[in-house]
């Protein structure tokens, strides 16, 4: 399926992480520390605002590459994957299809260069799956916005420059009254939370985001109340390069630890690797990880030829979350105690794919899409 030049991507970043992310992982979990150090060694090697056409400095590269990318920088660290997909994702591929000439020229250079971090925002306290409730307002004054409000899980808050902040508008109902505006770090009014304590991905820099009167001027508008459409068809190629690739990255890492663990680790006379019970464990894992696997690239390449199925997205996420957690467990209880240790990433690995069945839409809902697309008629097996 993968072209030489996908091959040679691919293999490229696996090396500059595993030579530069893996070491510094567990560190970056234990201290809440966002290895920001990490983006500017992609940076460096022309490895940000990969999907940026030429036109904008960029390489102009599709989701199936974006998505062996983070694949790649996970196996090593998901924290630095987080880092990567949110700065490198929504915020610019949403400026990119939806923002003015200037706005593009102003922001996705810098986005190559790896001189920009951004983040997005869209969960309250009250508005998680069900976006339309969402209370955070921007009022005109002028040719701008004044916004009041908070935000809740933010991830990259903490080393971002530039947020794209989903807010009420007006008073239609539902997303229909919800726009989306960029907010620059250090405008006056906007401030950034202390970092979330979490169980895992703990150093992403996820923090809530606070709003006091603060102005956003009209050139950072970047679309008006009854776009939010449109940013969810952009968000389908953030759904499928990010979250699920990341799940790939550190369920392939984890099995490969468990294979070494079992190979090396001698009960009753001989490896624990050579009793058929745990190889058969090894076998689920690897049928769970080839499984998602296809589901993803095929989504993604699909989302490249034009060809944009929500379903496939869907099933795709739901299937890839689900069968992380399970390999990662299976890794922790292959390993025994040091599986529970913080001195081996078996826990780790556990930790930071559990979240990502709620992040980008809960697997919850996105079995709401799928049986809604069934009962409709829009889906047949």
């Amino acid at each position: 399926m993968l072209t030489d030049d996908q091959l040679m991507l691919r293999d490229t970043v696996r090396q500059i992480a595993e030579n530069n992310f893996q070491e510094i992982a567990a560190d970056a979990d234990r201290k809440f520390d966002p290895p920001i150090e990490n983006i500017k060694i992609l940076a460096e090697h022309g490895f940000t605002g990969t999907f940026v056409p030429e036109a904008y400095g960029g390489l102009g590269l599709g989701v199936l590459e974006n998505a062996l990318m983070y694949e790649q920088i996970a196996r090593s660290c998901a924290n630095t994957a987080i880092l990567m997909s949110v700065t490198d994702g929504a915020t610019p591929r949403a400026i990119l299809h939806l923002g003015t000439e200037e706005q593009k020229r102003r922001y996705l250079p810098r986005f190559v260069s790896g001189e920009l971090y951004s983040a997005w925002s869209m969960s309250e306290a009250e508005a998680g799956s069900d976006l339309g409730a969402m209370k955070s307002r921007a009022v005109a004054d002028g040719d701008g916005y004044r916004l009041n409000g908070s935000k809740m899980w933010c991830s990259c808050a903490q080393v971002a420059d530039l947020f794209l902040v989903l807010v009420r508008m007006n008073d239609a109902k539902g997303l229909a009254g919800v726009g989306g505006l960029l907010v620059e770090r250090g405008t006056p009014g906007f401030t950034i939370g202390e970092h979330l304590d979490l169980i895992g991905l703990r150093a992403t820099g996820m923090a809530p985001l606070f709003f006091d009167d603060c102005y956003v001027p009209a050139e950072n508008i970047l679309f008006p109340a009854g776009g939010m459409r449109d940013l969810l068809n952009v968000f389908n190629a953030d759904r499928i390069a990010g979250n699920p690739t990341i799940c790939l990255g550190v369920a392939a890492a984890a099995l490969n630890e468990a294979a070494e663990y079992v190979a090396s680790r001698r009960q009753f006379g001989k490896a624990i690797g050579d009793f058929q019970g745990l190889r058969w464990k090894l076998a689920d894992m690897a049928i769970d990880l080839e499984a998602a696997r296809a589901l993803v690239y095929r989504a993604a390449k699909n989302i490249d030829a034009g060809h944009v199925d929500h379903i496939d997205v869907s099933v795709a996420k739901t299937f890839t979350n689900e069968a992380a957690m399970r390999i990662t467990e299976t890794a922790m209880q292959l390993a025994g105690a040091y599986g529970l240790s913080t001195e081996y990433p078996f826990e780790r690995h556990y930790r930071d794919v559990r979240g990502m069945a709620i992040g980008y839409g809960s697997t919850e809902i996105h079995r709401n899409n799928i049986g809604k697309a069934i009962v409709e008629g829009s889906y047949r097996a």
